[in-house]
C-alpha cells in the first residue's frame, strides 16, 4: 500500500511539474509573439502618445514704446481681427504729429504754399497703409491654413476681398496725396526741406497708429500679465496671442516607424478630454529634422522640434496631422495631449488590431 501510495504521488509530483512547464513554455511564447507583433506592428501600423494639438501661436510686442493707457480685454478672452487690445499713451505722439504739422506749414509758407491738404491727405494715406499690412499678414496666414486644409476656401475668399478692399482705399489715398503734392507746385515738393518734413510727418503718424495693439486674428489672449501703467518697450512682447481656428497635430513618431507612412494617410487620434472617442485625421507632412532629446517643444538653436526621447533609442520625427470631421462642439486647446494611431494600408489584419488598441487606449489614457 505504501509504495502505491509513493507512486501516486512521483504520478501527482511529475504532472504538476508537466503542467507549470508547460504554462511556463505558454507564457514565455505569448511574450514572444507579443514583441513579435511589436516589431511587426511599430513598421506597419505605428501608433504614438508623443503628440501636441498646435495651433498659430503669436507673442503680441508693441512697436513703440510708452505707459500703458488702457487695457480693453481679458486675460484668456475671445477676441476677432482687428480688435483693440491695449492702449499706449497716446499725448507724446499726438504731439509729434502736431510739431511735423506745423513744421510742414512752416516749410510750406516759405515758398507762399498752403500745406493743409497735405496734412491731411498724408494722414489717410498712412492710415491705409497700416489696414493694408495688416490686412496683408491676416491674408498670409489664412493662406497657409487653407494650404493645410483647416479654414474654408469662403473665409479665404473673404479675406482676399478685405485685400482688394484696402489695396484701393490706399491706392485712392496715395492719388489723393498725390494730387495735393501736385497743387503744392512742382518746384516746392521737390523742395529737401519740405521733403525732410512730409517724411516726419508720416513716421509720425506711423508711430500713432502704432500704439494701438489690435488682434492679429479670430482667437484668445492668454498669459496677460500688463495692467495700466505698465511700461511698454519697443519689441517686447507683452501679450500671447493663441488662434482658435486651424488647429492641427505634431505627432512625434520614431524613425523606425516612418517607412510605410506617407501625407494622406488616415489617422485615428484619442484626446485625453474625450474618453471613449476616437476621431479622424490624415497625414499633412513630415519633417525631415528632429534636435535633440526632451520634450515636444522647440528648439532656439535651430528651430526644430525637439525629440522626446531621454536615452540613445530611434530618433522622433514631427508628423503634422490635419484633423477631419471634427464635431462642431470639439473643445481644443494648444498643447492638449493626444494619441495618434496611423494606417498606410499595408496590413488589413495589422489595422483591425489597431482599431482594437485605439479603442482601448481612449479610456486607458483617460485613466492613466
Amino acid at each position: 500500500m505504501a509504495d502505491e501510495h509513493s507512486t501516486e504521488l512521483k504520478k501527482e509530483e511529475v504532472s504538476t511539474t508537466q503542467k507549470a512547464r508547460s504554462v511556463t513554455y505558454i507564457i514565455f511564447l505569448g511574450v514572444l509573439l507579443l514583441w513579435l507583433y511589436t516589431l511587426w506592428a511599430d513598421r506597419v501600423t505605428p501608433m504614438t502618445e508623443h503628440a501636441r494639438v498646435n495651433t498659430n501661436v503669436i507673442r503680441i510686442a508693441p512697436e513703440v514704446s510708452g505707459p500703458i493707457a488702457a487695457v480693453n480685454i481679458r486675460n484668456n478672452a475671445s477676441v476677432t481681427f482687428g480688435q483693440s487690445l491695449l492702449t499706449i499713451d497716446k499725448q507724446p505722439f499726438e504731439l509729434a504729429v502736431k510739431a511735423t504739422k506745423l513744421a510742414l506749414l512752416q516749410a510750406g509758407q516759405s515758398y507762399q504754399a498752403d500745406s493743409a491738404a497735405i496734412n491731411v491727405a498724408k494722414a489717410n494715406e498712412v492710415a491705409a497703409r497700416v489696414k493694408l499690412n495688416n490686412v496683408k499678414r491676416h491674408v498670409a496666414r489664412n493662406r497657409v491654413l487653407v494650404e493645410k486644409g483647416t479654414i474654408s476656401q469662403a473665409a479665404m475668399d473673404d479675406s482676399l476681398a478685405d485685400l482688394q478692399s484696402a489695396q484701393a482705399n490706399l491706392d485712392q489715398a496715395v492719388s489723393a496725396l498725390d494730387k495735393a503734392k501736385q497743387e503744392f507746385g512742382p518746384r516746392d515738393i521737390k523742395n529737401p526741406e519740405i521733403q525732410a518734413a512730409l517724411n516726419k510727418q508720416e513716421q509720425a503718424l506711423l508711430d500713432l497708429n502704432h500704439t494701438e495693439l489690435k488682434a492679429p486674428g479670430e482667437g484668445v489672449i492668454t498669459n496677460m500679465d500688463v495692467s495700466v501703467g505698465d511700461y511698454a518697450a519697443a519689441g517686447q512682447p507683452l501679450l500671447t496671442f493663441v488662434s482658435s481656428h486651424g488647429f492641427w497635430l505634431t505627432a512625434m513618431v520614431r524613425e523606425n516607424s516612418l517607412m510605410h507612412l506617407k501625407a494622406e494617410d488616415p489617422v485615428k487620434i484619442v484626446f485625453d478630454s474625450y474618453p471613449g472617442e476616437v476621431f479622424k485625421g490624415k497625414v499633412a507632412s513630415i519633417g525631415w529634422g528632429s534636435s535633440g532629446n526632451g520634450s515636444l517643444t522647440v528648439s532656439n538653436a535651430t528651430g526644430m522640434f525637439d525629440s522626446p526621447t531621454s536615452s540613445v533609442k530611434a530618433q522622433r520625427f514631427p508628423v503634422n496631422i490635419e484633423f477631419v470631421d471634427l464635431p462642431s462642439d470639439l473643445t481644443l486647446r494648444y498643447s492638449g495631449r493626444a494619441v495618434v494611431a496611423f494606417y498606410p494600408d499595408e496590413s488589413y489584419l495589422g489595422e483591425r488590431l489597431l482599431d482594437v488598441w485605439i479603442w482601448a487606449w481612449s479610456y486607458l489614457s483617460y485613466v492613466s
